[in-house]
Order: C-alpha cells, then structure tokens, then sequence
C-alpha cells in the first residue's frame, strides 16, 4: 500500500509525463500537417501519448478520492478529455490543453502535496511540550506546577 504522500509525487510525475507527450504529439503535428504519411511520422508519439494517458486513467480513481477527502476540486477529467488533432494548425493556435486546465491541475497537485504532508511524530511532540530541567527552587516548581 502505497501512502498518500507516494501517490501525490506519483501522480505529480504521471501528470507531468502526460502533458510533455501531449506537447510533444502537438508539435510533431504542426510539422508534418498536410504532408503524405502523417500518420507514419506520429506514431512514435502517438504510442508514447497513450502509454502516458493508460498510466494517468489507472491513478484518476485514488486522486478523485484524495480531491474529496481534502475538499479539492477535482481536475483531472479535463486533463483525459482531449482530443489531439481535432483542429487543423491554422484554424487554432492554442494547445488542446489551455493554460487554464494547465494552471487548475498545478494548483491542485500543490494543494494535495501540501495536504498529505508527513511530520515525523518525535519531533511534533518535541515541539508541542516544551522541557525543563527538574529541580529548581521551590519558587518556580509551584509556578509550573499552578501554570
């Protein structure tokens, strides 16, 4: 079993793997557009974008529960529900990604890091009860012991 804080740098890096596959299967479209073959010249990428998608759907289950559980807004649907090449490279400039699902996903991922963020439990005491050392006059023993 994995714990939360694995899967949030997991799914860090599946998310980031994904969006470099999706640039990359974009900018190998905007080449070869319009030329005899495309299909042959995209397979590389295309086989690299499905891995990274494959490797994204089997995580979506643990982070929408993580979403829930922290009371996150839950991002990740947007990130599965492009469709690359739907545009011709004249008709749109924008990536099938915009900036603002780019934007929404980082946040969250920061937001789950920080959520699932591990103390050790020594130190969290250590620092809570503060230590003195015994004895003393008799002065400040009744003092700590009234405060």
């Amino acid at each position: 079993m994995v714990t939360d804080r694995e899967f949030t740098l997991a799914l860090r890096d599946a998310v980031q793997c994904y969006l470099v596959t999706v640039d990359a299967w974009e900018t190998k479209y905007h080449q070869f557009y319009r030329l005899p073959g495309v299909s042959k010249d995209l397979e590389g990428e295309h086989a690299d974008y499905l891995e990274a998608r494959r490797v994204l759907e089997g995580m979506m289950p643990r982070a929408r529960g993580l979403c829930f559980k922290h009371g996150l807004r839950d991002p990740f649907p947007t990130l599965l529900r492009i469709t690359l090449g739907e545009h011709a490279p004249q008709a749109r400039d924008a990536s099938a990604l915009g900036r603002s699902e780019r934007m929404a996903v980082t946040d969250v991922l920061m937001q789950l890091a920080a959520a699932c963020q591990e103390f050790p439990p020594e130190k969290a005491a250590a620092a809570v009860v503060p230590t003195r050392p015994a004895g003393g006059n008799w002065l400040r023993r009744l003092v700590d012991y009234l405060y």
